[in-house]
């Protein structure tokens, strides 16, 4: 596919998009590269090159960095306001594989009648997955492109949840392996684009759709740990993670770097 066909988004997630899809040969070989689909990303800033990550953020606007310690968030601060960017940090949650399998077996053995599960693949249309991009675009989640969402750059765990009325999506939530062979953390998955229409929140869907993509990202890809990102002042997508069977990690975080008077990435 054509790398601009499947971008979606503003014009800095697009062009982002488009720098990391265009780059995503190189970070899944590169020590301290996490290819984060929306932007560039690093899990360990020494072995990537603040060279590099200054070189992005000035050409590009953004990098994402992943499961940062605690005790070395401050000095990348200090580092990225030298630079005139900033950061926004999210709490971790991750757990292994077994615990997260017996969450979620729980939450989606509980039949449902009020919805049809779609899981995309590559053979489907492209204008399903821009469908539910605009979706998560309409909830405040900013999409991945087609060409990562579809499995066309490797495994994934894409769901979508319809209303059987109108056949309109109604919820979304996605994994994949965005970590290389030189990351301690190759082997988890992360889970995340998590959005469910705003009548229908306080019914479970969003744990049941997260719970769906966690569970087969532990079958079917081989995950052995899953990572979510939140805040825990969001109190009710915390309560969603921790109920498909992670938990709050205090001694890491990830976020976003931007410039200081660029406008926010996430709502």
């Amino acid at each position: 596919m054509d790398n601009e066909r499947g971008l979606f988004g503003n014009d800095l997630q697009r062009r982002l998009q488009a720098a990391a899809l265009a780059a995503a040969g190189e970070y899944r070989d590169t020590p301290g590269a996490v290819f984060a689909a929306r932007m560039a990303g690093t899990d360990d800033p020494k072995k990537f090159g603040w060279d590099r990550i200054e070189g992005i953020l000035r050409n590009e606007g953004a990098i994402t960095f992943r499961m940062i310690p605690i005790n070395r968030c401050a000095q990348i601060e200090q580092r990225l306001a030298e630079i005139g960017c900033t950061i926004s940090w999210w709490d971790v949650f991750d757990g292994p594989s077994d615990e997260i399998r017996a969450a979620c077996e729980r939450i989606v053995n509980r039949p449902r009648e009020d919805f049809v599960l779609i899981e995309p693949s590559a053979s489907d249309d492209a204008a399903f997955f821009e469908c539910a991009q605009a979706f998560m675009a309409e909830c405040g989640v900013a999409p991945y492109p087609t060409q990562v969402l579809s499995g066309g750059l490797g495994p994934v765990a894409f769901a979508v949840l319809l209303n059987p009325e109108d056949g309109s999506v109604v919820a979304t939530a996605f994994s994949y392996f965005p970590y290389n062979r030189h990351s301690t953390h190759r082997k988890s998955a992360w889970a995340g684009l998590v959005a469910v229409r705003d009548d229908l929140r306080g019914r479970g869907l969003g744990a049941f759709v997260n719970a769906l993509v966690l569970k087969k990202a532990v079958e079917e890809m081989g995950a052995e740990r899953i990572q979510e990102f939140a805040r825990t002042s969001n109190v009710a997508s915390c309560k969603m993670i921790e109920h498909c069977g992670l938990s709050l990690r205090t001694d890491v975080r990830s976020g976003i770097a931007q410039p200081v008077e660029a406008e926010s990435f996430t709502r």
